[in-house]
């Protein structure tokens, strides 16, 4: 990786990056590894702007090329698992930033918004491209006499990447869902994401949110289109999907650790859920 410069400001950072050969990154001419896979606690938003690469996201596999935008969450593990002349800038944006500069959604909503539309990448016509750079490029070198306030240039880039996301979602023909949710839906989808699998009941969730489960039912299902326990269920595929592909636990610990009274019992809900059971999940994405 290559640093040619980074502007810092309240919760966020911008740099250039440059990555080469696999796994390796530049910096200076020298030569580093790049980090296997990881996880951080903050948003990173790459800007590709040269080359092409493949990074593994959690579930996903993302082919990265030129004119996109890649996100990667809070806690999404992730590694980059080929990369040739890739070329751009990476935006860093950490609680700090959502909590002191009256950003429209809380860190946890943001993190929660993101994951409801499963976009992790937005491709870019050239103007729209040009027009990222140079809001990246004011993030980055902030000019001193700019009346500009680098914190509201950062919500205006983060608002123009929500609607690009939200038309990306509509065009593909899924009912889009609603960003307003009420509260408790927010909350609910917040606790999903921290709380699992420490809580894997409707009744769970619905103690730890003190409403009634009745209550959670109309309120995530009127918000979502989905009921709680099926968003609840997708969490925990999601869980053991990461846990077998990142992890070299057993699916018995595995089960354990996802609250199943037995490794039988897990398999068989692994394998309603995704036709495979735990062992060929593990076994087929590893080839």
């Amino acid at each position: 990786m290559r640093a040619e410069s980074s502007g810092t400001g309240s919760g966020f950072k911008v740099w250039d990056f440059r990555y080469d050969e696999g796994q390796s990154w530049l910096n200076d001419g020298h030569r580093f590894s790049i980090e296997a896979r990881h996880s951080h606690p903050h948003f990173e938003i790459f800007w590709i702007a040269k080359g092409d690469g493949l990074l593994a996201v959690d579930c996903d596999l993302i082919e990265v090329k030129p004119l996109s935008l890649v996100i990667v969450g809070p806690g999404d593990i992730h590694r980059w698992l080929r990369t040739k002349n890739l070329e751009g800038t990476i935006l860093s944006i950490s609680e700090a930033f959502t909590s002191t500069s009256d950003f429209l959604l809380p860190f946890g909503e943001l993190s929660s918004f993101l994951k409801r539309y499963q976009s992790r990448t937005i491709k870019l016509n050239s103007d729209d491209g040009t027009l990222v750079c140079s809001f990246l490029q004011m993030l980055e070198r902030p000019d001193e006499d700019s009346s500009f306030d680098h914190r509201e240039v950062l919500k205006a880039l983060l608002l123009i990447l929500f609607s690009k996301m939200r038309g990306t979602y509509a065009s593909s023909g899924m009912p889009c869902p609603e960003v307003h949710s009420s509260l408790l839906t927010k909350r609910f989808e917040e606790a999903l994401l921290t709380e699992c699998p420490r809580l894997v009941t409707v009744k769970e969730f619905a103690q730890h949110l003190n409403v009634s489960r009745s209550y959670l039912h109309r309120s995530v299902q009127r918000d979502t289109g989905k009921p709680p326990g099926d968003l609840i269920r997708e969490r925990i595929v999601f869980e053991g999907k990461r846990l077998l592909l990142h992890t070299s636990k057993s699916p018995s610990q595995i089960a354990e650790y996802l609250g199943f009274r037995t490794a039988a019992y897990f398999s068989s809900f692994f394998r309603r859920h995704t036709e495979l059971s735990p062992r060929a999940f593990r076994s087929k994405s590893a080839a």
